[in-house]
């Protein structure tokens, strides 16, 4: 994986104008917009910051208690928990629950680990992009797109884990197209163990494995998430798998849309989004069988990753915006990799659609709706013609047939 970090010019610009851009908004935004001597600082950073504080004390067994909110794996948590104790080492201070503070100083800290932390992801895009054959004015233009996805997700929303587990995937499947398994399972791990949701793009990226080395492969692949739920699940057992098997989502704070039907009421405005993501996973799954049938090109293994993380937002029973973030950037790459740059800027246009969209109270079927269409033309954008099922990288023709 080192060689793919050499020579990221543009991957490093990148992250660094990302940090800036989204500092001065946090910082500057408040004052100079609002008026207003506050910072703007993503809520919902703290409930994940407290849990590093956790790690950091040596408790890592209640991080899944309801009151503190997390419904993930321990990777990001644990990855925090060192500046977790420099910021409470110097008394820095930080908002609880509805204890807000109008300029919490451990920010300061936390803010660019964060930013840093979930940006990392642009080097594996880029990496991935070359790999493509993506020239070198789309490689920026798709640097300056997936910036603004980490904006949005790490910058407003304070989910870091989300992009650096898709930035891990990506290396991941750029390792296991090159015959290299065994970083592709250790990447695997670090990725599952910051976010599952990267469950949905293995049955794709791993469906041309070597058949003798499959068990090593997701041995490497499960132990990290293991290792780190090991105590959680030895001294909170019911709690810690009620939490990541029922994954409850507000209905009054986030977005709910028509499958939220089908979910169980777990209480007052809490319904459990599980079923729906067990759903995204079984179809991954049948993904996964098409990958390993069809053998495609690194295009169209590219092309179904994005299909798989759409289809985790398509049966999302309460949808919040950032959850947008990773199959977006997932369509961008395969965006990039069409020739010419008109599919990559629609794909961007759709993705600043969805933005916009998403955050606002719309009745379920509008909001749904609204949100599909924008996922399926970043869907349309990254096709990569019939030819990209068949082991070939497709023609200018095929990839263009959709449009």
């Amino acid at each position: 994986m080192l060689e793919h970090l050499r020579g990221r010019t543009g991957a490093l610009v990148a992250l660094i104008s990302c940090v800036a851009v989204s500092l001065a908004y946090s910082f500057l935004w408040g004052p100079v917009v609002r008026h207003q001597a506050v910072w703007v600082v993503p809520g919902d950073i703290w409930s994940t910051f407290r849990n590093a504080h956790f790690v950091g004390w040596g408790d890592i067994g209640t991080i899944y208690d309801p009151h503190y909110g997390l419904l993930t794996f321990p990777g990001v948590v644990v990855t925090l928990a060192p500046v977790a104790m420099v910021t409470g080492h110097f008394g820095l201070t930080e908002s609880i629950g509805m204890f807000m503070v109008h300029r919490p100083s451990a920010w300061l800290l936390l803010g660019p680990a964060t930013l840093l932390l979930g940006g990392s992801c642009l080097f594996a895009f880029d990496a991935l992009a070359e790999q493509l054959g993506v020239d070198r004015v789309a490689r920026w233009l798709l640097l300056g797109a997936e910036s603004a996805v980490v904006f949005v997700v790490v910058g407003m929303w304070g989910h870091p884990e989300d992009m650096a587990a898709v930035g891990l995937a990506t290396y991941a499947l750029l390792m296991g197209r090159r015959g290299h398994w065994r970083s592709a399972g250790w990447l695997w791990g670090a990725a599952i163990a910051f976010q599952p949701l990267v469950l949905v793009l293995v049955p794709v990226a791993v469906a041309s494995c070597p058949v003798g080395r499959r068990l090593l492969t997701a041995v490497r692949a499960t132990l990290p998430t293991l290792v780190l739920m090991a105590l959680p699940l030895a001294t909170n057992w019911e709690m810690t798998t009620g939490a990541l098997l029922h994954q409850g989502n507000r209905t009054d704070l986030d977005h709910p849309t028509p499958w939220i039907v089908f979910s169980a009421h777990l209480g007052p405005h809490v319904v459990s989004a599980g079923p729906g993501r067990i759903l995204a996973l079984l179809a991954a799954i049948g993904l996964g069988v098409v990958a390993w049938r069809l053998r495609p090109s690194l295009w169209g293994l590219v092309w179904l990753g994005g299909l798989a993380l759409v289809l985790r937002c398509f049966f999302e029973p309460v949808m919040v915006p950032f959850y947008l973030g990773p199959p977006f950037a997932v369509l961008l790459l395969a965006s990039a990799a069409a020739p010419g740059h008109r599919r990559l800027i629609l794909a961007t246009a759709a993705m600043v659609g969805a933005t916009v969209l998403t955050p606002h109270r719309l009745a379920e079927w509008p909001y749904w709706l609204g949100m599909v269409a924008f996922l399926a033309i970043g869907l349309a954008c990254g096709w990569p013609g019939r030819r990209a099922f068949l082991g070939l990288e497709g023609t200018r023709e095929d990839a263009d047939a959709v449009l």
